[in-house]
């Protein structure tokens, strides 16, 4: 993301900029007037409002506490903690979205509110299905886990609207929506904006890819794509891989997880017109049991990325200079230049450990929504291409004309987990030792790679390398 843009949209930015819904004032106004009401009830109507939980959440993380050492991680706990009469002042303070954003902010506003608090429901029913000790822990991070689109459509970016119309209408995947329409990643922002309103650990953490390696945020994301394939009625390209990779996590057949999944829209459309919705389309079985055919229909991109030159220079010229200070910003520049300088849709690098010998994904981009890739991990006891990598500093491409060579020496899981088998490679060595690989790809055939982009690719990670060796020396 580019550092000044980040900078400046969240320079000023404080949790009262997101709005409460008017129905949100109401209820809670009437709750909040017995003082002896449930706190679940309480928490329920908190919960189905993303803005509310948030100054709920903030609120109490803001402020010691006697009964509280901790970080308050739980809503539950924090509207315990706050009372009913700071609960009060916070719905009475806070702005009303119906007052103060237009009619198309408001419908886009409303319409993203609603699929975070359907996010937060199916985190919840997965969490107690999976018997987690804290169920509202992990519901709380799916609510908030869109907090970036959410900023941005209260913020009066008028970007959001672009991206939102190529996700929901178009059906584009959310990486290339955001390369085209925002040029910036909403995940970044949200992590930034929670990491700076002290939200939750658990919050923070399910916005970072990497951790999809984790079951409990990799619950979050995936109620966060479920809620998102649900809103587009179920046509949106990565929802088999969701339902899938949802089912393996639940230990669940698909026909049973869907059959959840439907329980829980069952449960949110009679609120759907909150949101200004109608009632969101159940996930359609056969009467077998088995998925419809229209879950498996096939995907191709609307487009292919553009290259920006400009991009690959400022990142090869920072990857070149000693301003990059730490190991963090030299990924984060290199992955930066590989995504938006070549237009290559998918970067990452997988750091070695030798003493495991596996591969893992620690830096990603162009991922941020596709949970089932960002858990990439590897054994290279059985060798194979990627463990060839790691005896001696090399790259490859794998193309048409190297594909029938090069493919049989790939795990079957690696194959299907990248889907399309054309990639660029190469091993990272730091003083005569491996580090890792960098992989990038195009993710669909019908954008191809090309050879200039493999020149690129190899000048840029050599670089990387080299500028992590200088970070070695001090």
């Amino acid at each position: 993301m580019s550092l000044g843009w980040l900078t400046a949209v969240t320079a000023d930015a404080s949790p009262e900029q997101l709005p409460v819904l008017a129905w949100t004032r109401r209820e809670l106004a009437s709750l909040l007037t017995d003082e002896l009401v449930p706190l679940r009830k309480l928490s329920a109507a908190i919960m189905a409002d993303p803005a509310m939980a948030l100054r709920v959440m903030q609120r109490a993380n803001a402020v010691p506490h006697r009964h509280f050492s901790a970080e308050v991680v739980m809503l539950e706990d924090a509207a315990h903690m706050l009372g009913t009469q700071s609960l009060l002042r916070l719905e009475s303070e806070a702005s009303v979205a119906e007052e103060v954003l237009d009619a198309e902010r408001l419908a886009s506003y409303r319409r993203s509110a609603g699929r975070a608090v359907l996010a937060g429901l199916l985190a919840q029913d997965w969490a107690e299905l999976d018997r987690d000790r804290f169920p509202s822990e992990v519901s709380l991070a799916a609510l908030l886990n869109n907090l970036g689109e959410l900023f941005l459509l209260a913020h009066g970016d008028a970007r959001i609207n672009r991206y939102l119309e190529l996700v929901e209408v178009s059906h584009v995947l959310p990486h290339e929506a955001e390369y085209v329409s925002l040029g910036e990643s909403l995940e970044e922002l949200g992590h930034v904006l929670a990491v700076r309103w002290k939200l939750p650990e658990m919050v923070r953490e399910a916005m970072r890819a990497r951790n999809a390696r984790y079951l409990r945020t990799l619950c979050v994301m995936l109620a966060t794509q479920i809620a998102r394939d649900a809103f587009s009625a179920w046509r949106h390209p990565m929802r088999l891989r969701d339902l899938r990779l949802a089912a393996e996590l639940l230990n669940l057949d698909l026909p049973s997880l869907i059959q959840r999944i439907n329980r829980v829209l069952g449960a949110f459309n009679p609120t759907a017109a909150r949101y200004g919705l109608g009632s969101l389309a159940l996930l359609p079985l056969e009467r077998d049991g088995r998925l419809s055919a229209t879950t498996h229909a096939p995907w191709t991109p609307a487009f292919c990325l553009a290259p920006r030159e400009d991009d690959y220079l400022a990142c090869l010229a920072a990857l070149s200079d000693r301003s990059l200070s730490d190991r963090e910003s030299v990924f984060a520049t290199l992955l930066r230049g590989l995504h938006r300088g070549l237009g290559l849709n998918r970067a990452v690098f997988a750091v070695y450990c030798p003493r495991r010998r596996t591969l893992m994904a620690e830096f990603l981009v162009g991922t941020d929504f596709e949970p089932t890739f960002n858990r990439f991990s590897l054994s290279l006891d059985s060798g194979g291409l990627f463990g060839e990598l790691l005896d001696a500093p090399s790259a490859l491409w794998l193309n048409e004309e190297t594909q029938a060579d090069l493919l049989p020496r790939i795990p079957l899981e690696i194959v299907e987990l990248i889907g399309d088998t054309r990639f660029f490679v190469m091993s990272m060595w730091v003083s005569g030792q491996p580090v890792g690989v960098v992989y990038a790809d195009r993710r669909s055939a019908s954008c191809r790679l090309d050879a200039r982009s493999y020149a690129s690719f190899l000048r840029l990670v050599s670089q990387a390398g080299l500028r992590l060796e200088g970070l070695e020396r001090g």
